[in-house]
């Protein structure tokens, strides 16, 4: 007798041809081997977006080549970079209703052995003068929405190389 796919918890990925299952037994010992796996192998790298789907894009870019953690508010963003070491922080500019990108990029800036922290602003506002502003607040690049993988990931190396 089939179950039916809704009735079962878990994690449901759908392809445009087919659709699998996973059960909560199953999702929780993937991501075990997976964390197992991922100690420690690509540097880390924090991205500050409010948006669930640039996260997702974001993640797709990356995720190959870094072990990625996300902060969806300021608030968020500030505690993991407390206690946390990072190659360098994605930021977005405008995360909605609260403190902006702009008001962590400054926390950040404030906090011991923190100072040099590779900070990327990743940001919409592309008028002129929006570059300077940011990188005169404490950014130390800026890309303008939106970027390319290609051009997200030149940034990346060019920190990368620097700290070697």
């Amino acid at each position: 007798m089939a179950r039916d796919p809704q009735k079962i918890d878990g994690l449901k990925i759908s392809y445009p041809v087919d659709s699998i299952t996973v059960s909560n037994e199953g999702y929780n010992k993937a991501k075990r081997v997976s964390e197992k796996i991922n100690t420690n192998k690509f540097p880390k790298l924090l991205v500050v977006e409010d948006d669930q789907i640039t996260q997702e894009v974001l993640g797709l870019f990356l995720q190959d080549i870094y072990d990625i953690d996300y902060a969806a508010s300021a608030n968020e963003a500030i505690e993991l970079v407390k206690t946390n070491e990072y190659m360098a922080v994605l930021m977005d500019i405008n995360l909605g209703r609260g403190k902006s990108g702009l008001f962590v990029t400054k926390e950040i800036r404030k906090m011991r052995g923190k100072e040099q922290l590779p900070i990327i602003a990743q940001t919409a506002f592309a008028m002129g003068g929006d570059k300077e502003e940011f990188l005169e607040a404490g950014c130390d690049y800026y890309l303008s929405k939106p970027f390319t993988k290609s051009e997200l990931r030149d940034v990346l190396s060019e920190i990368r190389d620097k700290q070697r």
